[in-house]
């Protein structure tokens, strides 16, 4: 397990269980090694936007809509971070395998909220053959953001990235987490 996450947890006294299992690359794979279903684990995303960067957590079987995002960052474009990009946020962490909590790279969280409606969660430990598994109300305490409607299943999305259904369900902007 990735030790920065390991401090962070162990500093917040978080209830969890650390899961080894077959190094695999995507979040999908990683689902699927570990025998869980894509909705119970979260895929981390870095995003570019006009000030930055920001996190977007969102289960394996989605893809993040950028418009659906952007209008919960509330300004300016935004883009998938590159590898460089990623790894000049998260130096010490494989990209794919991100720790879900913002807070350890000074980044603003984005949670999309069909990952709050699981009881349990399965998140990257920052290696590709590492992963922590604990209840979504210990996920909520420990993650600081903000929970919106931005993940599509891959099945609404074509090769090219273009929705293939744009009905859009509301949008949510409730906290998750610590209220300020």
């Amino acid at each position: 397990m990735y030790q920065r996450l390991e401090t962070f947890l162990n500093s917040r006294q978080a209830k969890y269980k650390k899961i080894q299992h077959s190094a695999a690359v995507t979040a999908q794979e990683q689902a699927a090694v570990m025998h869980v279903p894509g909705r119970r684990v979260a895929k981390v995303l870095i995003i570019k936007e006009r000030d930055g960067f920001v996190m977007a957590v969102v289960p394996a079987a989605t893809q993040v809509d950028l418009d659906r995002l952007k209008g919960l960052i509330g300004h300016g474009d935004v883009r998938l971070a590159t590898v460089e990009e990623i790894g000049g946020v998260a130096p010490d962490c494989m990209p794919g395998a991100i720790p879900p909590f913002g807070t350890l790279y000074g980044l603003r969280t984005f949670v999309d909220q069909q990952l709050l409606t699981m009881p349990e969660l399965t998140v990257p430990a920052g290696g590709p053959s590492s992963a922590i598994r604990l209840r979504c109300e210990e996920f909520r305490r420990l993650v600081d953001g903000q929970a919106g409607d931005f993940a599509v299943p891959e099945a609404l999305v074509t090769a090219g990235g273009v929705m293939r259904d744009r009905v859009r369900p509301r949008r949510s902007a409730a906290g998750v987490g610590r209220r300020r």
